[in-house]
């Protein structure tokens, strides 16, 4: 009976968080942190961000960005065929660059963590130069943890001719953190 009524309990609070498969409980899902201007949050907390901790991501103060918040920009639409080769799909979420520009970059180079662990470095011109976006949807539903989510960098290479042949390697999903240097 106590097994039963956990399991009751437990459904009844994911599907009250779920929300039409977005992040309803409000928490952020991206932190823009190093060189940046704007801030809102204190320090990484070891004993409270395992995941920052286990993958040595440090720092004093960081730009929060939750789902909603997320959700509240301009919104951008890129069809693209994702794995490169693959199916095409409708990315959507801000310009990149727009959400940059809310922590006030200061630094020249992105260092962005996804939840596998997988560290990219991209140049902040590069996503200035091109209208590449944090996806936050595809194909109209919210990206999920075990997929693609919470957020997904996706280049408009089937539409910008600079970017043609562009392979998989600047196309993060998982991204929860962007360390500015």
């Amino acid at each position: 009976m106590i097994r039963l009524m956990t399991i009751i309990l437990a459904s009844a609070s994911l599907a009250a968080c779920s929300g039409g498969n977005e992040f309803a409980g409000g928490g952020d899902i991206l932190t823009i942190h190093g060189e940046i201007g704007t801030t809102d949050r204190g320090a990484m907390q070891p004993g409270l961000e395992p995941l920052f901790n286990a993958y040595g991501i440090d720092f004093d103060s960081a730009h929060a960005m939750p789902f909603a918040s997320l959700a509240d920009m301009p919104q951008h639409t890129v069809r693209v065929a994702y794995p490169a080769g693959g199916e095409t799909h409708s990315f959507s979420g801000p310009l990149l660059r727009d959400v940059m520009a809310g922590a006030m970059p200061e630094g020249t180079m992105l260092t962005i963590t996804a939840l596998d662990g997988y560290q990219r470095d991209i140049e902040l011109s590069r996503i200035e130069d091109h209208d590449v976006i944090l996806a936050i949807r595809m194909d109209g539903d919210a990206l999920n943890i075990g997929g693609f989510g919470p957020a997904m960098i996706v280049w408009p290479r089937d539409t910008d001719e600079a970017l043609a042949g562009m392979d998989d390697s600047d196309w993060i999903w998982g991204v929860f953190s962007i360390e500015v240097n």
